[in-house]
Formats: structure tokens, sequence, C-alpha cells
């Protein structure tokens, strides 16, 4: 009965989003663009926690959800390798009535061009296998393949990207596309504004907005507005705040305000007062191409 109960909710949640890699794009920007892979010629592994509530009272419902990256260049930065992987303990409804996975591991390799004063085109692709829950069916999961594409367009302050991050072999459940954009404003003496932009485009056309302010490059304070980032298709609203930790490390921490106003899958009251708690670590290494001492917001 409880088994039915969820796939009625699943099958009648048409406006429900993609998979939460898509969703934590702020700290893990591989996750909607394979291009992006070695892009910056260093290597990064960066990883986010998610968890709603953040402490779990007892007899309360509760989501937690691991997500990861790692990319690094290649031949001296004319090619990228990356590696994304993902786990989370719910799996939700796409506009198009499919089930979205929730466990997925990909491989993503990426070209890069360079000409001119400081002109760089990227271009990648990702391989993946994603586990999908059965419901209704014999069995507990599937493992089905999917690819991903997309390219960017850098010079210096200036970002643009376009991707298709996942489609799935069989055909069904493909991603939306993905177009972005960023710039970055000195503000004074080693003050840095990022303000940016990420369109969807699947059966509606959805678009976030979102600015970081560096201090002095030590402290990032920024907001998402994110129409593409919540779970049952609510957007979300980060207040994130970002720390270096040296050249090779890097802390971070956001919560989504609107969150508190969606409830967890089979939740109860008390899980209903929280948004999502995200931690990010990264962890930079150069590869002796000269960039690790580059402000990377």
């Amino acid at each position: 009965m409880r088994k039915l109960a969820l796939l009625i909710f699943l099958s009648f949640a048409v406006n429900a989003q993609q998979e939460s890699l898509r969703m934590v794009y702020p700290f893990l920007p591989l996750a909607i663009n394979p291009a992006d892979a070695g892009a910056q010629k260093i290597f990064s592994a960066k990883g986010v926690f998610r968890k709603k509530p953040l402490f779990q009272t007892i007899g309360g419902a509760s989501s937690s959800q691991q997500l990861m990256s790692i990319d690094m260049p290649l031949q001296k930065g004319s090619w990228g390798l990356g590696f994304l992987g993902y786990n989370t303990d719910q799996s939700y409804a796409t506009p198009s009535g499919m089930i979205s996975s929730n466990l997925g591991l990909a491989v993503v390799g990426s070209k890069h061009e360079y000409w001119g004063r400081g002109n760089q085109l990227s271009y990648g692709v990702n391989l993946g296998v994603n586990q999908y829950p059965i419901l209704g069916k014999s069995g507990s999961s599937e493992l089905l393949g999917s690819i991903g594409i997309g390219a960017t367009y850098r010079k210096e302050a200036l970002m643009v990207g376009i991707s298709k991050p996942t489609n799935r072999f069989d055909g069904l459940g493909d991603a939306p596309l993905y177009v972005q954009a960023s710039y970055y404003f000195p503000v004074g003496d080693l003050h840095t504004l990022k303000v940016g932009t990420v369109l969807r485009k699947d059966l509606q056309t959805k678009v976030d907005l979102n600015a970081v302010f560096w201090y002095q490059e030590k402290l990032g304070i920024g907001l998402w507005y994110q129409q593409t980032g919540s779970e049952f298709g609510d957007p979300a609203f980060l207040g994130s705040l970002e720390v270096p930790l040296g050249l090779n490390f890097r802390v971070g921490y956001s919560y989504d305000f609107l969150g508190k106003n969606v409830s967890t899958l089979g939740s109860t009251t008390s899980s209903e007062a929280s948004g999502f708690h995200q931690i990010f670590l990264r962890y930079d290494l150069d590869f002796g191409l000269g960039k690790l001492g580059q402000f990377r917001p």
C-alpha cells in the first residue's frame, strides 16, 4: 500500500525537476556542463553533502545526499578529464512522467581551444550509468546508460555555455537544455562581484539568477535564486558562504530558505520546517601549469 501511494504521488508530480546533481551546480559546475572538465587548468576535487533537516528529530523524516566531481587538465590544458558521482535517498518524477535516478556515475572528457588574447572555447561529453528505481514492477532498480554534451566560451571575465548534460540511451527522460552566462566585475581593491544566470528549457523555460561577492578574495557571500533547483519543482533561494583555506582547500555552506516550505517525501511536520543544508568541500592541485595561485571564484 505504501509503494502504491508513492507511485501515485510520483505519477502526478508533473512539475518535479531533474536529479539532485543538477541542482548543486553553484558548487559543482561540471554537473550541468561537461565542457568545464579541466577548463581552469588545475586538478579540482569537489564534494557536496546535502541534508534536510541538518539534525534529525526522533521519528521525523529526513533526506541526505552526497555529490562529487573531479576534473583535471591533460596535455598542458588542451584536454580535460573528469568524473561525476552522486547518491541520494530519494527519487523524483520528471515532467514527462518518468522517474529520475537516485544513483549515478559518469566519466567526462573535454577539449579546449585557445586563440587571440584570452579566447577559450571548450566542448565536452560525459558518459554515465544511472540507477533508476522500479516502482510497481518486480525488482528494485535498473541500470541505464546516458550521454551528455556541452560547450563553453571564455574570455577574461566572461563565460557563456550551452549543454544537455544527461540523455538516456533509451530516449526517455532526457535532461533539459541549459544555457548559462557569468561575468566578474572588479569592485575596489581585491573585491570581486560575480553575477550569473542559468536558463533551463524543457517543457517550460525557467531562469535562475545568482550573485556572489568576494571580499578581498577571502570570503564569498552569495545569493542564488533557482527556479530549476528544488526537488518538487518549487523555486529555491540559497544563501551561501565560501572561505578559502590556503591555496589548496576551500569550504562552503549554503541553505535553501524556500525549501522549508516543501515537505520531504513521506515527511512529518517536524521535517517541513527545514530547507536543505549544503556543505561544500574543495581541494585544488596545480599540475605544473602555474594556475593554482590565480583567484578562482
